[in-house]
């Protein structure tokens, strides 16, 4: 009885682990412009699994990391100088 909760659990979990690793990654990239980094946060917040699915799919790969922006900036910033 116990590990039959245990796994209704476990498959009931891991739809979410794609939502909640989008809803942490979308902060930390630079998107093209404000609005579209907070339409893909409400899509993947209002629309569990699917919407993490499509940010990774479709979002992500025209995102760059806030690193990688910061550091081009501090470049430009530099070589203006």
């Amino acid at each position: 009885m116990v590990s039959n909760i245990v796994i209704l659990m476990v498959i009931l979990a891991i739809p979410l682990i794609p939502t909640f690793w989008a809803i942490l990654d979308i902060p930390r990239r630079q998107f093209a412009t404000p609005k579209q980094k907070l339409v893909w946060f409400f899509t993947v917040s209002t629309l569990p699994c699917v919407g993490a699915i499509l940010y990774i799919l479709f979002g992500r790969r025209h995102t760059s990391p806030l690193a990688d922006y910061a550091a081009s900036q501090v470049r430009d910033e530099v070589s203006q100088h």
